[in-house]
């Protein structure tokens, strides 16, 4: 119980931090303005700074050519609950304008900020390679696939070439192009000034916590009598819940691995929703509404379904 509990200390960290964001803008201090403000801070300057900062802290050269072969799976697996995602967002009939951020909840899992001390509660220092390993291939498909079908949101469902100048220009993002620059730096071992490495961190470390505020500024406009329970909110939770650790569990026949990252990637894919996902909502017109409902119910489950997986894993 008490390792359950301390597992679940990224939920309650989380819940802490939206809840300031409410309750400030119900006092006030906060706005659409303020929300917008966050967003362009989060997606312009924090995050491409802390994807640059999370590279070279992280990973090195070397680290990266040894942990190549175990990056298939979290790659298989995340692909596959994509698949999954498109196929349930066409039989449910999900509105057009809703199946980016859809979609996106069945392969895209809150990795760090509720994964990371989830994994250390339940396996310890030494289960870290494993979780970064799920980062990377979680923070690669959410920035490329991810971004282009919540964009796709934003056109009110119609659909932009996935190869085409207007798509590249709107998938390559900022954080994208952090993310990138880190991946350069790390392969070709170019060191950063430690004052750089520093400062990046600092303000790096500001787009987690400035994107749980966005999610709580948009939920003081929500009326949560109001939330339909209809299948554009139960099949995205039961997309994140489910069918994502599942995709793990089917290919592990096939993808051999060991232990360890089994029982990591697995626990990885049944987080709750990317935080992010609401930023880039806001961000690019999609329908931020939705992404802000499906953010924090999927948070709030976190609190039951997470102490499950982590008994029949971790058991």
């Amino acid at each position: 119980m008490e390792g359950a509990i301390h597992g679940l200390q990224g939920i309650f960290e989380v819940i802490f931090i939206i809840a300031i964001g409410f309750v400030l803008c119900r006092k006030g201090w906060f706005d659409s303005n303020t929300s917008a403000l966050l967003t362009r801070i989060v997606m312009k300057v924090a995050l491409p700074l802390y994807m640059v900062v999370n590279m070279v802290r992280d990973f090195t050269h070397d680290s990266l050519v040894q942990m190549a072969p175990d990056l298939l799976l979290p790659f298989a697996s995340i692909f596959l609950a994509y698949i999954v995602g498109r196929i349930a967002a066409k039989v449910l009939h999900i509105r057009k304008e809703r199946q980016g951020i859809f979609i996106t909840c069945f392969f895209i899992a809150n990795t760090i900020f509720i994964g990371l001390p989830v994994n250390l509660a339940l396996f310890g220092p030494k289960s870290v390679p494993s979780v970064m390993l799920y980062y990377m291939a979680n923070t690669t498909m959410f920035w490329t696939l991810g971004i282009y079908h919540i964009v796709n949101d934003s056109t009110g469902g119609k659909n932009m070439p996935l190869f085409s100048m207007q798509t590249l220009k709107k998938v390559f993002s900022p954080p994208l192009e952090g993310f990138l620059v880190g991946l350069i730096l790390v392969m070709l071992e170019i060191p950063l000034p430690d004052f750089l490495v520093m400062s990046f961190q600092y303000v790096g470390n500001l787009a987690t916590p400035l994107s749980l505020m966005v999610i709580g500024i948009e939920m003081s406009g929500i009326v949560w009598a109001d939330i339909h329970w209809d299948r554009d909110i139960i099949g995205a939770l039961v997309g994140r819940f489910l069918v994502c650790p599942c995709c793990v569990l089917a290919l592990l026949p096939f993808i051999p691995i060991t232990d360890m990252s089994a029982k990591v990637f697995t626990m990885q894919a049944s987080m709750p929703a990317m935080t992010q996902m609401t930023v880039v909502a806001k961000s690019v017109g999609a329908d931020v509404r939705y992404s802000t409902e499906i953010s924090f119910i999927s948070i709030v489950l976190g609190l039951l379904v997470i102490p499950l997986y982590m008994t029949i894993v971790g058991g």
